[in-house]
């Protein structure tokens, strides 16, 4: 009974959207007879006008708000620059009108339920993978946020992160928000279980697990890659801890360090990187290097992060994905002017498909990257 009750609802509904919806209502989207997920109703939402372009988010968790963050603003973390309103009378609607651009990109952030937590990327709208993605590796597909109506399209980015592309001058875009990244939802206990991510021993990032100590504290005797570390309750979790690490003694890569997470509550604590013993301190020299890459067929875009030195400073703006290069012949070529070396790499075509860290760069080298995609 309960998919025959949803089918005539919606034979009903579908009937009274025909004869009823305007030209500048959203299209809206009509649940199938074997579809258990209740699929929100659009409000009707005016148009911004010329040179503007409107978000609406529907997120049932949402316990102080949202704000919009992009290109519009390079990237920031700032809940002011973009704040989400409630939308009048839709219940769970909220939206935001910033100014239009071809290349905008953008995604929403929740502000966490408890006040002393810091705004960060853990509690932007959810991600979206499929169960072939290698990383997170999970069991099915999983889409936490969806376009409802309106132009715009989700492009994956970073572990299958995803960025709003592709929106109108002049309209609006309708965003299903799922579930966050994390919850931001902040219960006032200790983490029982902890798992840290980092690049181990100079190579790719990985999860490792930490040790309980009790209390909420956990250790990880470890070599460190220099790199930030990222803090988990679980492998291939949200990131709930985004501070700089304390240093304690001057460690840096190649160290045998001791990593400590003191959790205060879910996402708040102290985390400090202690060195146990010096390792063998790598060598850098200034030079020129010239790296080319190999394009895979089928790309259409292809962008280099590079960074390198002892600070692992970035060579490519630092801002993701890096770079845009021209493709010439199937390949990519990027000339770097006196930076530190052995540099690394990544390629990618900024649309969810990208290389490993490429490592150890000291030469003149070409890649290619169809042989080392992740």
């Amino acid at each position: 009974m309960k998919f025959n009750k949803l089918f005539f609802a919606a034979v009903a509904f579908a009937t009274l959207a025909m004869v009823s919806c305007k030209k500048d209502e959203p299209t809206p989207v009509i649940p199938t007879p074997d579809d258990e997920e209740v699929v929100p109703e659009c409000p009707v939402i005016d148009a911004p006008g010329a040179g503007k372009t409107t978000i609406a988010i529907y997120a049932e968790v949402c316990p102080r708000g949202a704000y919009l963050v992009g290109t519009f603003q390079e990237n920031k973390i700032d809940d002011d620059a973009a704040a989400f309103e409630a939308v009048p009378n839709a219940e769970h609607w909220y939206a935001v009108t910033i100014d239009y651009a071809d290349d905008l990109a953008v995604k929403a952030i929740a502000r966490p339920s408890d006040e002393e937590v810091a705004y960060n990327w853990s509690y932007q709208w959810g991600l979206v993978y499929d169960a072939n993605h290698p990383s997170p590796a999970v069991a099915e597909d999983v889409e936490d946020t969806k376009v409802l109506a309106g132009a715009g399209t989700l492009v994956s980015e970073n572990n299958c992160e995803v960025k709003l592309t592709k929106v109108a001058n002049d309209a609006v875009v309708y965003v299903w928000v799922k579930n966050w990244k994390a919850s931001p939802i902040i219960e006032a206990k200790k983490l029982e279980t902890c798992w840290a991510k980092s690049s181990w021993d100079g190579g790719d990032w990985y999860w490792k697990e930490m040790t309980a100590k009790g209390d909420g504290v956990f250790e990880l005797n470890t070599r460190w890659g220099g790199n930030g570390i990222n803090i988990a309750e679980t492998e291939n979790g949200a990131d709930v801890y985004y501070e700089n690490p304390e240093l304690i003694d001057g460690p840096k890569a190649g160290d045998s360090v001791c990593v400590t997470f003191v959790s205060e509550k879910m996402n708040v604590g102290k985390l400090s990187i202690k060195l146990l013993q010096a390792g063998e301190r790598p060598q850098f020299e200034v030079k020129d290097v010239t790296v080319t890459g190999i394009v895979p067929e089928g790309w259409t875009k292809c962008y280099i992060w590079a960074w390198g030195g002892e600070k692992d400073e970035n060579y490519t703006g630092g801002q993701w994905p890096g770079e845009e290069l021209t493709i010439d012949g199937g390949k990519v070529t990027k000339t770097f002017k006196q930076v530190n070396v052995p540099m690394k790499v990544i390629f990618s075509n900024g649309d969810g498909a990208q290389t490993k860290d490429i490592t150890g760069i000291t030469e003149d080298i070409e890649i290619n990257i169809a042989e080392n995609l992740k």
